[in-house]
C-alpha cells in the first residue's frame, strides 16, 4: 500500500453519510478523502456539494484516475482514504502503478448491465472480471457495506 494510503472503498454515491460518519471514525487517522472520478473532477457542482459533506479537520480532493495517480506517486502528505465509484476506476489505478494492497466495496447497487451479487451488492459480469484480476495480482477485497458489519472476502464469493 502507498505510504499514508489508509484505505480504498467502491462506492458508487461517493461520499455520504456513512462513509463521513462510520469510516472516518473507523479510520481516524484519515485526515484526506480523494474521491476518483473523472466526472464528477469536472462537475464544480457536486465537488461543492461533496466539500460540504466532509466534516471540518478533513480535506477533499476530488480528481479523474490520471491526476489520481499523479498524486498518489507525488506523495500523500497526511493519510488519506480514496472512494471511486467503480472496480474499473480502482483497476485504473492499479494499472497506473497504484499499489492498493486492501480494497472494502461497500455500495454497488443496482444499475443497467448489472445483478444482484451479494445481499445489496450488484455487479454486472465485467466489474466481476475486474475484480478477481484485482484479487488474482494481489489486492485483498472485502465487501463490507459498514464497519459494523463483517467482512466476507470476495475471493469466496467469485
Amino acid at each position: 500500500m502507498e505510504k499514508n494510503l489508509a484505505f480504498v472503498r467502491i462506492d458508487d454515491r461517493l461520499i455520504h453519510g456513512q462513509v463521513v460518519a462510520a469510516w472516518l471514525h473507523a479510520y481516524s487517522d484519515v485526515k484526506h478523502i480523494l474521491v476518483v472520478d473523472d466526472k464528477v473532477s469536472k462537475d464544480p457542482f457536486m465537488q461543492e456539494m461533496f466539500a460540504l459533506l466532509v466534516p471540518t479537520g478533513i480535506s477533499i480532493k476530488i480528481e479523474g484516475i490520471e491526476d489520481s495517480i499523479a498524486t498518489v506517486k507525488a506523495g500523500l502528505e497526511k493519510p488519506t482514504m480514496i472512494i471511486a465509484k467503480v472496480p474499473q476506476t480502482i483497476k485504473s489505478l492499479v494499472d497506473g502503478g497504484m499499489d492498493i494492497s486492501y480494497l472494502n466495496i461497500g455500495g454497488m447497487g443496482m444499475s443497467a448491465g448489472r445483478k444482484k451479487f451479494y445481499k445489496n451488492i450488484s455487479m454486472s459480469e465485467d466489474e466481476k472480471k475486474i475484480l478477481r484480476e484485482l484479487i488474482d495480482e494481489g489486492t485483498h477485497v472485502d465487501i463490507q457495506i459498514i464497519p459494523a458489519y463483517n467482512k466476507v472476502d470476495l475471493s469466496t464469493l467469485i
